[in-house]
């Protein structure tokens, strides 16, 4: 047999309506186990696979979502993105990745780009939207979920940690362990989870009447918490550092070991 097989010559080997057909490669559609036995095993004889593509333009649904994604270098990232497609896969979607720098220019043309992809959806990690753009969304009809972001805007679904009592108890820790003299080392100024993470731990020093001793950038880059280290223990170096991720707080912990000693 030559060319791409078709779900009625499928339907005509097997003995079922092309529906049928349709039913077993639709996840989540029903058909007996009986039917879907047989029809898999003629499409595997025959060579024949779904198109689709063709179905997304028929049925205006795509079963892709698509996942904007800042960096990959966090360890954190691999793994929750790992959890997130397994589970969409199991509800029978399939996760598109784009990868988009930090500065607004590079997350429009991103989002414009997906959109053009028809997905049914679009996850965004540790990526900050514009209201513009998230309008521009739903318009479009797409709903849109920020992971380890949040946004001031009520109208935006988040998936987050709450930071700022999160900064908080870390400022309390410290405290309780008798520690005086602290220090910060602040991520990406640009992130929610930064800004929030330093109020808290801000608000829980200042609560004790305690100043902050010292702070740094690092960007949440690894480099970045390297030399904000350095700079921090240069010359009067605190007693105790919350550093702002568990990434860079590696980093700064490999520095005053091995370096700072």
């Amino acid at each position: 047999m030559s060319g791409r097989i078709t779900s009625s010559e499928v339907a005509k080997r097997a003995g079922v309506s092309q529906s049928a057909v349709s039913r077993v490669f639709t996840p989540g559609a029903s058909a007996s186990a009986k039917t879907v036995e047989k029809v898999r095993r003629i499409a595997d004889e025959m060579g024949y696979r779904p198109n689709f593509i063709a179905r997304a333009m028929v049925s205006g649904k795509s079963r892709i979502i698509g996942l904007v994604v800042a960096y990959l270098e966090n360890q954190f990232y691999p793994e929750a993105l790992e959890k997130l497609s397994n589970a969409l896969q199991e509800k029978g979607y399939h996760v598109l990745i784009f990868m988009a720098g930090k500065d607004n220019a590079s997350i429009e043309h991103v989002i414009e780009e997906i959109l053009d992809y028809q997905v049914d959806g679009i996850v965004t990690a540790s990526v900050a939207m514009s209201s513009t753009l998230a309008n521009r969304c739903r318009a479009a009809g797409v709903p849109m979920v920020l992971f380890n972001r949040s946004q001031d805007d009520t109208g935006m679904s988040a998936v987050t940690s709450d930071n700022h009592a999160g900064g908080q108890k870390i400022a309390q820790h410290l405290l309780a362990t008798g520690h005086q003299r602290i220090g910060y080392i602040a991520g990406w100024e640009g992130a929610s989870t930064q800004r929030d993470r330093e109020a808290g731990f801000r608000a829980g020093l200042n609560a004790a009447g305690v100043a902050l001793h010292a702070r740094e950038i690092g960007n949440f880059t690894m480099n970045g918490a390297t030399e904000a280290a350095r700079r921090m223990f240069a010359h009067s170096p605190p007693d105790a550092v919350f550093v702002a991720n568990d990434h860079m707080a590696l980093a700064v912990m490999d520095t005053l070991r091995l370096s700072l000693g």
